[in-house]
């Protein structure tokens, strides 16, 4: 039995316990090269020389080591307490003194309503700038049952996913793909597709328009008996607080619906939208949002939101998909099948003075600060490919979003690692890096504490399977826009 040269104290047995499992478990056989470029799969790994940021309280645990075993964490120590007579059997990661964070979550993508082959490049894309965790949130069960199997594959380059199948209406619209669509008309038709959705492997629901408090409760108790979480958009004449103790705590995008209560008619304002966008009435949507965010009754909104906070709501805000600053989709290499969507966000700004096109990300500004005052827990989430939200950019663009609209830089972080893991991943992806968690894990080349570039930065990725280093990561994001640009 190898030596350890660290002192045996009462409180560090059981993790020298854990070490010595690791460093003699291991056999030879187990470093098999994988085919994916700087990757190494079903391998013991030590990720030394690494600093571990504590996605809880924020506090950096510096010049660590990280014992992995498959996708279980055997052992975290410090970085001198394994020497190169301890580790013959295992693959050794030099970490260069990065920052290691787990694995980041997009928690709203829709990767699988573009067919198989964007939906690969896509997820690449994910995988490449850090992200190892997504939640799909709308498509087909026969887009579902082609594409999803093979993004879930073992030797696909693509983030952990749960997915919703069809989205949940209760009147069918005269556009769009009904395929991706399941009407509920009445208690029967809920009861049915709750059940349906169940058989085809749905691993959550998703409300999209047009239920009443009857109706929504209808749902919930029906997702409640087969185990199944309900998520979706805000049901307008039905306040945040009610749909979260009804079960819908999950919401999405941080738009009209959401603040219903807050703003008098604020139906008025998104057929507005609806008629700029589409009618070409001649109003400039970014005017639109600018008098509605100034309707609204901020502390009447605050105070709607703590109730709705304490009944156990979440926002995923989705600023990326609604209020991008005009220039800011010229920053990013949007591929050429997103390019009419993203001219459709630009086109809202023609003809507008700066100042005026600055009312668009100044009033998704305001309108989240009123969130974050409230305390209503925030999670990242993209919306990509809607408008210029290409995959994986997108999340390093909406954490940036977030923080200018007021999250801490700590409650950036977990929005995209702490709290979706303990929403949606359970012991699977808890969003921490711990002992007997799981292995996935970023490494940052800067502490995204104190550093905004930081997101941008990935040096190195284990994803429970492949470890990828920084080339690796690289060759995903520029194989993957090359693909597209075709």
């Amino acid at each position: 039995m190898p030596s350890l040269p660290f002192p045996l104290s009462f409180a560090s047995i059981r993790t020298c316990a854990l070490l010595m499992v690791a460093l003699l478990a291991a056999g030879p056989a187990e470093a098999q090269l994988s085919d994916q470029p700087g990757g190494r799969s079903n391998a013991d790994l030590v990720v030394r020389n690494v600093n571990i940021v504590d996605t809880e309280t924020g506090a950096i645990r510096p010049d660590q080591a990280i014992v992995i075993r498959g996708n279980v964490i055997l052992a975290i120590v410090d970085d001198g307490a394994i020497t190169g007579a301890d580790r013959p059997a295992m693959h050794v990661i030099d970490g260069g003194g990065a920052y290691a964070i787990p694995g980041l979550w997009d928690a709203h993508v829709h990767l699988m309503q573009n067919g198989v082959d964007r939906a690969r490049a896509q997820a690449a894309a994910m995988v490449g700038h850090g992200i190892v965790h997504a939640r799909d949130m709308g498509a087909s069960l026969t887009a579902r049952t082609e594409i999803l199997p093979l993004l879930r594959a073992p030797d696909n380059a693509a983030p952990h996913i749960i997915s919703s199948g069809p989205t949940l209406w209760t009147f069918s619209l005269p556009y769009g793909d009904a395929s991706g669509q399941l009407l509920m008309t009445d208690d029967a038709g809920i009861d049915a597709g709750v059940v349906a959705l169940d058989a085809a492997g749905a691993d959550f629901l998703k409300v999209y328009a047009g239920f009443d408090a009857q109706r929504l409760a209808r749902l919930a108790t029906a997702a409640r008996a087969r185990g199944l979480a309900l998520t979706g958009h805000a049901q307008t004449g039905i306040t945040l607080a009610q749909q979260a103790r009804t079960g819908l705590s999950v919401i999405e995008h941080l738009d009209f619906a959401t603040l219903d209560e807050c703003s008098p008619a604020s139906n008025s304002y998104f057929n507005r939208v609806i008629a700029a966008r589409f009618r070409n009435s001649g109003e400039a949507i970014p005017a639109i949002y600018a008098a509605f965010a100034a309707s609204v009754d901020t502390p009447a909104c605050i105070a709607a939101m703590r109730e709705a906070a304490a009944a156990g709501l979440v926002l995923t805000p989705t600023m990326i998909s609604g209020y991008l600053p005009r220039d800011a989709p010229l920053a990013m290499t949007v591929p050429a099948w997103m390019s009419e969507g993203c001219a459709q966000y630009r086109q809202q700004f023609a003809g507008l003075s700066p100042e005026a096109a600055r009312a668009l990300p100044d009033a998704g500004q305001r309108m989240l600060r009123i969130v974050v005052a409230s305390g209503v827990p925030v999670l990242a989430g993209s919306d990509t490919p809607a408008f210029c939200a290409p995959a994986g950019s997108a999340l390093i663009a909406e954490l940036g979003l977030l923080r200018d609209g007021g999250l801490t830089p700590l409650a950036v972080l977990q929005s995209a690692t702490l709290l979706p893991g303990k929403l949606f991943g359970g012991e699977a992806a808890p969003g921490r890096i711990r002992v007997d968690g799981p292995a996935d894990m970023v490494l940052l080349a800067a502490n995204p504490l104190t550093d905004n570039t930081a997101y941008g930065q990935p040096t190195g990725l284990y994803d429970g399977r492949i470890w990828r280093d920084a080339e690796a990561l690289a060759a995903l994001r520029k194989a993957n826009a090359a693909d597209q640009q075709r």
